[in-house]
């Protein structure tokens, strides 16, 4: 029988240093639509970058770097990726040659900056405990076990003022990670993009991915990609816990349609007839509308 927490991290990694189909099977992000997103957010991040001096920029997992890549477009800025997966970090290198990028795998190589942190779809696929009734879910082989919270569940548990009553999914790894980068971060600004709740309905909401369909189980020992929705309020809490001020909270689509550069591009994009425009205009689309409404930016500050 083992922790759900264990079990989760370990079918994460088994994942993503396994050849994982981003944008290509499995799941898509906004960077795989259309570089218009990658280069908004560097347009976005300009203005802040300028109150900084000698910034640096880190992204917490960069998948196929396509984000990185359309970023630097834009921005002339030292660019470091934390990776853990060999296989993405090949990708990215690809990508990224001749760009001023570095890569670590830990946070703790790190030494303190000023700057912007950045993430895409990066705590969706990070460590949590599962709770319900004031007990902690096991897995014992496919099957559900519910017994003892474990002590360090339970202190993140007290930290963020969650009712372990109720059914939620606790962020442990999120929790470090906020405790890392309040060190890191001197002063700045972190931008997290990913999809989720401003707050958590109590209910379950890990999927399984595999092929585009969801996994009926996602106990078995398959590997498929590992996931659930966000909570965004747990992430402003641990912000204010670290440091940090909540600037905003907004839907995909809202963020994106206060960025000049792309309301610039939808327009013309879709006012052209031919084929590739069309198609083009379709995946900015879904950026605004399905995937607008479901995914949320949370902008924070490191004063």
């Amino acid at each position: 029988m083992k922790r759900f927490y264990d079990f989760f991290i370990q079918k994460a990694k088994d994942y993503y240093q396994t050849a994982p189909k981003i944008g290509q099977g499995d799941f898509f992000t906004s960077p795989e639509l259309d570089e218009a997103f990658g280069i908004s957010i560097g347009y976005f991040l300009e203005d802040y970058i300028k109150r900084l001096e000698n910034p640096v920029l880190l992204e917490l997992g960069a998948g196929n770097g396509l984000m990185a890549r359309d970023i630097l477009k834009i921005l002339d800025i030292p660019y470091i990726i934390l990776e853990d997966s060999e296989y993405l970090t090949n990708i990215q290198k690809q990508v990224l040659k001749d760009k001023n990028v570095r890569w670590v795998n830990n946070l703790e190589k790190l030494e303190s900056f000023e700057g912007i942190i950045l993430s895409n779809e990066f705590f969706d696929a990070l460590g949590i405990a599962i709770i319900k009734d004031n007990k902690e879910l096991y897995i014992d082989d496919t099957k559900e076990v519910w017994a003892t919270v474990d002590k360090e569940t339970l202190s993140i548990i007290k930290a963020l003022n969650i009712d372990p009553s109720l059914y939620d999914e606790i962020p442990i790894d999120a929790f470090y990670i906020y405790k890392n980068l309040s060190r890191l971060l001197k002063k700045g600004y972190i931008l997290t993009i990913d999809y989720g709740y401003k707050t958590h309905p109590h209910t379950n909401t890990l999927r399984g991915y595999k092929n585009s369909k969801i996994i009926d189980n996602t106990y078995k020992e398959d590997i498929f990609d590992i996931t659930y929705m966000i909570d965004f309020s747990k992430l402003q809490e641990m912000g204010e816990t670290f440091g940090f001020k909540n600037i905003s909270l907004k839907k995909q689509r809202d963020f994106l349609l206060e960025i000049p550069y792309f309301v610039e591009t939808l327009q013309t994009v879709c006012e052209e007839e031919s084929m590739d425009s069309i198609q083009r205009c379709s995946r900015l689309k879904n950026l605004i509308l399905s995937m607008g409404e479901t995914f949320y930016a949370l902008f924070q500050q490191k004063p």
